[in-house]
């Protein structure tokens, strides 16, 4: 899986920073008509330091997530393997009453030959829209 982290995080930090920036307008704080223009830096610097904090809360929430799919997809890796080595019969039987999206999952995930088995032993219907899924449409 490509990583995505920029994509996220720098939207995330643009929006942020736009965000102080408005409320700091919004509390009164004008840069253009700032007497002191070393507050302003001040003022700047604290803005600076906020972003990075909030920058770094969503680095450590895009590693939980990254975490978290890591994890879910070698339980879904699990029962692929699982539903492999059942007779294509009763893993057409299971599949067809689980959740959807995982079986659609399981069964692109298997090697043709198996995938066909099953899907061959399933009701006309349930084949017709398992394979559409599979296929993007």
């Amino acid at each position: 899986m490509p990583k995505k982290s920029y994509k996220i995080i720098f939207p995330a930090a643009v929006f942020i920073f736009v965000i102080l920036i408005f409320n700091s307008f919004l509390c009164g704080v004008s840069y253009a008509s700032s007497s002191s223009a070393a507050a302003e830096r001040e003022e700047i610097k604290v803005l600076k330091n906020q972003i990075k904090l909030e920058v770094e809360k969503l680095k450590q929430i895009e590693a939980k997530i990254h975490h978290i799919k890591s994890a879910q997809r070698a339980k879904v890796k699990n029962l692929v393997s699982l539903y492999s080595s059942m007779s294509p019969r009763n893993a057409a039987n299971i599949l067809t009453r689980i959740d959807k999206g995982v079986a659609i999952y399981i069964l692109s995930h298997m090697t043709p030959r198996t995938a066909s088995a099953i899907i061959s032993r399933m009701p006309v219907k349930d084949a017709a829209f398992f394979t559409n899924s599979i296929a993007g449409k």
